[in-house]
Formats: structure tokens, sequence, C-alpha cells
């Protein structure tokens, strides 16, 4: 081999090591896959994720090296959910140690029910509900939008309360009635968390053409 081709080679190698390092430890790419983040995130963004957010994880592993930071209530997070070997994005809205309940659909963390105020009405399709509101929602969050059926009743979670353990955390879709989330699979390991998503890179939507449009106005869009 003569030094110009083990050079190159050096080079080539020493790349692939930093994209490897780079999407394992540093920055997430992910395609959303549902509507169970609307209206905050939609089918088709492309998101990226912070993956130095809270600490430092050993690539391909869950060990974390360094730990500088934890999630926060409000925090869209990307996570890994070991039981269905899947990689999911909610919204952080319970820590360690919080009591989670309901009422007639409101959120309340601690006894403390979430403030809402409604932003808009509309037709929310491909759902079983046909009206949906849109609102938004703070305290003790960031303010963010959520949505929510309009009438939908009491449901089987408001007769439950959930206590968050140790190094767990609670987290919800903001679609809030069409949402695989912590009423349903439990708690989130911490280490389990990927990191904090911050931005949508770019985003198409289906259509019966080839080629899927492009969502001009989500482009490179930061996210609450």
């Amino acid at each position: 081999m003569n030094k110009k081709f083990i050079f190159e080679l050096t080079w080539v190698l020493c790349f692939m090591a930093f994209f490897v390092l780079l999407k394992t430890s540093v920055l997430g790419f992910y395609r959303i896959p549902s509507d169970s983040m609307h209206p905050t995130l939609l089918t088709g963004d492309r998101i990226l994720t912070n993956k130095l957010s809270y600490g430092l994880q050993i690539p391909l592993m869950s060990t974390v090296l360094f730990s500088w930071g934890e999630p926060k209530r409000g925090d869209v997070v990307v996570f890994y959910l070991p039981e269905r070997k899947n990689t999911l994005v909610k919204r952080v809205v319970g820590l360690p140690n919080d009591v989670i309940s309901f009422q007639k659909g409101i959120l309340s963390v601690n006894g403390i029910s979430v403030s809402t105020a409604l932003a808009k009405e509309f037709v929310y399709k491909g759902s079983s509900y046909t009206k949906m509101i849109e609102k938004s929602e703070e305290i003790p969050f960031p303010a963010h939008s959520i949505l929510s059926a309009q009438d939908k009743g009491t449901t089987f979670f408001e007769s439950r309360r959930f206590i968050v353990p140790p190094d767990k955390l609670f987290v919800l879709g903001d679609n809030r009635d069409h949402s695989f989330d912590s009423r349903s699979f439990g708690y989130v390991d911490k280490t389990f968390v990927y990191g904090k998503v911050f931005r949508i890179l770019f985003s198409t939507a289906e259509n019966e053409a080839f080629f899927p449009d492009f969502r001009a106005e989500r482009f490179f869009k930061g996210i609450k």
C-alpha cells in the first residue's frame, strides 16, 4: 500500500467514526409517524434531538458517562420503550415523586390543575371524534398547545392517580385523546431518554402524487 492510500483511508475511517459519534451521542434525527403529538408535531415532521441536553451516553448504549441536567416538565423528549422495542416522542408532564391525575380532561400535577385557554375549534380528520379543541396549556409547564375532544365525558384515566417513582418520568402526547403514552405503558426510565427535541428540520405531507408535499412553513421551525 502506498502512503497516499493509507492517508485517504485514515481520513475516511475518521469521518465515519465522527459521523457515528455525532449520530449516537450528539444529534438525533427522527421522523414523526403519527398525530399523537399534534399540534406541536405533525405526521411527516423530521425532528432534530439534542442528545447532549441531559448528559453524555456511551454510543449505542443507555449507560450515562456524564450527567449535567434533568428532563423538565414541558420538555419534548425522544426515548426508548424496551417493552415495545420502540422509540417514541412525548412531552414530560411528571417528574419523580409527582402526583398526576385528570378531572374532566384537565391535567393536574401535585393537586394543581394545569391552566388552559381555548385557542380554536376544528374538525380532526381520521379520528373517532369530529369536533376537536386546540388549547394553550401552561403552569407548571412552559406554554404549549394540546388537542382534546369536545364533550368526550369522563374517561377511564380520571379514576386513577399516578405517583411517579424515583428516576422515572410521566409522559403524555399533546393530542391527549389519541396518544399511546404513560397512561397506557407506564413510566419512562430516565436512562432511556435519548434527548430533547429542539427543532423541526423539515416536514412533508402525504398526498396522491408521487412526491409528498413540502411544508415550507415548518422548515427549521423551533418547538415549545
